[in-house]
């Protein structure tokens, strides 16, 4: 079994596919506040151009918590 690198930055196309979301819910995230940017040593948010990148435990955090506050059951890969 392959082990998940947590600190993996993702785009978010990347991230709407690790949490089983669109690109546009995973962009709501973002601007409310339950997804933040991804930073660098210096605490300044990375961006590749003018798209930020996402950690891939932030993004399973904010999926966690948008579904708990949904009271849906969590996504269970098949």
């Amino acid at each position: 079994m392959d082990l998940l690198d947590v600190n993996q930055l993702l785009t978010y196309a990347q991230a709407a596919r690790q949490a089983g979301v669109t690109v546009p819910t995973v962009r709501m995230w973002k601007n409310r506040g339950h997804l933040p940017v991804a930073q660098d040593q210096h605490g300044r948010d990375i961006y590749v151009g003018r798209s930020p990148r996402f950690r891939l435990l932030d993004v399973a955090k904010a999926e966690h918590a948008t579904r708990q506050a949904a009271r849906r059951r969590p996504l269970i890969p098949a």
